[in-house]
């Protein structure tokens, strides 16, 4: 009976957690709806950010003047905007905020969240470098955002497209720390695309799509002890290789026409 009663305790506690982590499933009912506001734009710069060999391939980077402190990043005239992030040669602490991935920003569309669908990736097209939202679980759905009008070498800046805007994360009309790209509803559309099927690597589960957690009932024998091992011996250690004598030459091979 006791055994029964810490069961159900730590059964009703597992459920309590997942209920007030529902949000950060992908495709459990939301319990907590967030709201969006204006700010500032001003005071934010999103950027492509070079990395990987040769700083050849782009992610999304977001920074903000928290204060007036210091600048936390310098913009360069001309087409494209080169942008120097200068928060990185000092403690921005307090001063800069700096967003690189999906816990910083996310996508919307009017009052719809659509973080846990659409994926942001930064592409070259053209003479330019467009920042898209993509959705790993549907076939051809994606949308350009935004671009950097041009290439050059580093940090680029991105102009939003027409329709598009940074808004600030709400939570009962309390601003977080988190952002929006926000697009119009009259303005964009998401287009339509296939699924991608189950067995692909990236699909999602379905957003009306539950996690149903069953337990086992509770074992009326212990568990069988776990058989001994010995442990592997030591290795020996063994001697290093003479090594006195040279490399042989390079084979030469007559190539062959």
């Amino acid at each position: 009976m006791l055994n029964l009663q810490r069961w159900l305790t730590t059964f009703t506690a597992i459920g309590i957690c997942l209920g007030s982590s529902a949000l950060a499933l992908p495709g459990v009912s939301q319990t907590v709806q967030f709201g969006s506001q204006q700010l500032d734009e001003r005071r934010f710069v999103l950027l492509a950010a070079p990395f990987g060999i040769e700083r050849r391939s782009y992610q999304l980077l977001i920074l903000e003047q928290l204060t007036n402190q210091r600048p936390c990043w310098q913009e360069y005239s001309g087409t494209p905007t080169r942008v120097d992030p200068l928060l990185l040669t000092f403690d921005f602490t307090n001063i800069c905020n700096r967003m690189t991935d999906s816990n910083g920003y996310s996508l919307r569309i009017g009052e719809e969240d659509l973080g846990w669908r659409f994926i942001f990736s930064i592409v070259p097209q053209g003479d330019e470098l467009v920042l898209m939202a993509t959705s790993p679980r549907e076939r051809n759905v994606q949308m350009p955002i935004g671009r950097t009008r041009g290439f050059a070498e580093g940090h680029l800046k991105i102009y939003l497209d027409e329709g598009w805007e940074l808004t600030r994360r709400t939570y009962q009309n309390r601003p977080l720390g988190h952002v929006y790209l926000r697009g119009n509803p009259q303005m964009v559309a998401v287009p339509e695309g296939g699924p991608m099927g189950i067995n692909q690597p990236t699909a999602l589960p379905a957003p009306d799509r539950e996690i149903i957690i069953t337990p086992l009932p509770p074992r009326s024998e212990p568990l069988p002890p776990a058989p001994r091992t010995n442990p592997l011996p030591p290795p020996v250690p063994q001697p290093a290789p003479p090594n006195n004598r040279p490399l042989p030459p390079p084979e030469r091979r007559i190539p062959t026409f």
